[in-house]
């Protein structure tokens, strides 16, 4: 008696192939998570110092500094850093006050460039002043309507103007937008109608710049797990 011919098995070469494109695909996307914070944040630095040393270099007089000086990236920031330092060094003696008030009395005699120049110096020095109490609490509040919810900061009590026709614990909230946070609203809300949240001002910021995706260190630990679940 004969026996038949032995029977071939297809081989099973599907399951291995769609697990090797998609470890193939989960690599290339892994690849992205990883690079592309990391290629911003270098061209965002180089930019910045690009811009720096482009205002700053044609100031230099070219005759009293080698050629090889101005090749040096960076430049312009280290002595914009050190221009600062001197100016307050200046600033903080006898003599230097004395001319600092000088210039601000001479400016303060132009029309128009005097308030734009009060204006600035109030808001830098009240921010330096309160840089311990500002954007400390993060809260949540009903904004545009009720019923809709933002992420703000508190930046301070109610003061000047406002303050003597909103009497009832007012305080200034700042509320920035997604994903530019320098830009937002100044609003004026009572404290009993925020909800203060457990939030530090670094854990608000990501949350919103990140458009809601990122609010605390453990969500930004998982966005940057090297293994996405696509």
């Amino acid at each position: 008696m004969t026996k038949p011919p032995p029977v071939h098995q297809p081989l099973e070469t599907g399951p291995k192939k769609h697990r090797f494109f998609t470890s193939l695909r989960n690599s290339f996307f892994t690849g992205i998570i990883v690079a592309l914070p990391i290629g911003l944040t270098v061209w965002l630095i180089a930019w910045f110092v690009n811009i720096v040393d482009t205002k700053v270099k044609p100031l230099i007089p070219a005759e009293f500094v080698p050629g090889w000086v101005f090749a040096i990236p960076g430049l312009g920031i280290m002595i914009s850093i050190v221009a600062l330092w001197l100016l307050g060094a200046l600033a903080t003696n006898f003599l230097g006050s004395r001319l600092l008030r000088f210039g601000e009395n001479l400016v303060s005699r132009v029309p128009l460039v005097r308030n734009i120049y009060k204006t600035l110096k109030q808001i830098v020095v009240t921010m330096a002043q309160q840089k311990d109490q500002a954007f400390k609490e993060v809260c949540l509040l009903e904004y545009p309507r009720k019923g809709l919810w933002a992420v703000g900061f508190i930046t301070s009590d109610l003061k000047g103007a406002p303050s003597q026709h909103l009497q009832d614990d007012y305080v200034c909230v700042f509320v920035p937008t997604t994903p530019n946070p320098t830009s937002g609203f100044l609003l004026f809300v009572k404290r009993k109608d925020l909800k203060i949240l457990d939030m530090t001002p670094e854990e608000g910021a990501k949350m919103i710049i990140s458009g809601g995706m990122v609010a605390s260190d453990k969500d930004l630990q998982k966005l940057e797990d090297p293994t996405p679940s696509l």
